[in-house]
């Protein structure tokens, strides 16, 4: 089904009021939004709920560290040791949810579907990483290739999803051969079915009011 095929993304979506946070490294407090969705639903192109726009992610304002989720005891020193790291450093300039990708594979936390999250929520908060940051989009592809234990309707949704994306980016040829594979995946579920009908429609023509970043996904 597509909900389920991407993660329940509307955990990590939304935004409204602020709450106060404490940084497990270094302590600071400071206020950040909290995610708050209005009851709308269906979703958009790029598969983020209607009703639930993304949230900044928070960030610790000295040490840059993203509050993604809650870290063990255990983890915190790891933590700590990796934000001291180049692979870190390097990367506070950019987008926060980049940065909290890599911090959590560098933490391999149990949730193996947590580091895509992470990507296509950035995603969200900003399309323009489509164009201006290569290494963003090359993660987020990866992430986002259907393991061999996906159903077909999670390996179609996904490759459609990153085939849309590829044509957003102008890369029309490359999300053709996505979407191809989507397209043989034998889906059954309804709303693949109409969501892979969309991204089709946008390939045979972009112009469609629906060929954005954010239009709803049309329905029959």
């Amino acid at each position: 089904m597509l909900k389920k095929a991407i993660f329940a993304l509307v955990v990590l979506s939304g935004a409204a009021s602020a709450e106060t946070l404490t940084c497990p490294v270094g302590g600071e407090h400071f206020e950040a939004p909290t995610a708050q969705c209005n009851g709308a639903s269906g979703l958009t192109m790029l598969l983020m709920p209607l009703g639930c726009p993304p949230a900044p992610m928070p960030q610790c304002p000295q040490n840059f560290l993203p509050m993604y989720r809650d870290f063990t005891t255990e983890e915190l020193p790891l933590l700590a040791q990796y934000m001291q790291s180049e692979s870190y450093e390097s990367n506070v300039d950019f987008s926060p949810y980049y940065l909290a990708y890599i911090t959590e594979k560098f933490l391999s936390g149990p949730d193996k579907s947590l580091p895509a999250q992470l990507l296509l929520q950035g995603l969200w908060q900003d399309p323009a990483l489509i164009t201006a940051d290569p290494e963003y989009m090359a993660a987020l592809a990866s992430e986002l290739a259907p393991s061999p234990a996906a159903t077909p309707d999670e390996a179609a949704t996904r490759l459609a999803l990153l085939a849309f994306i590829k044509l957003l980016g102008g890369e029309a040829g490359a999300g053709e051969g996505l979407l191809a594979q989507a397209e043989s995946q034998e889906a059954r579920a309804p709303e693949t079915l109409v969501y892979l009908s969309a991204v089709r429609a946008c390939f045979s023509d972009q112009s469609q009011p629906h060929c954005t970043a954010t239009a709803p996904i049309p329905q029959p």
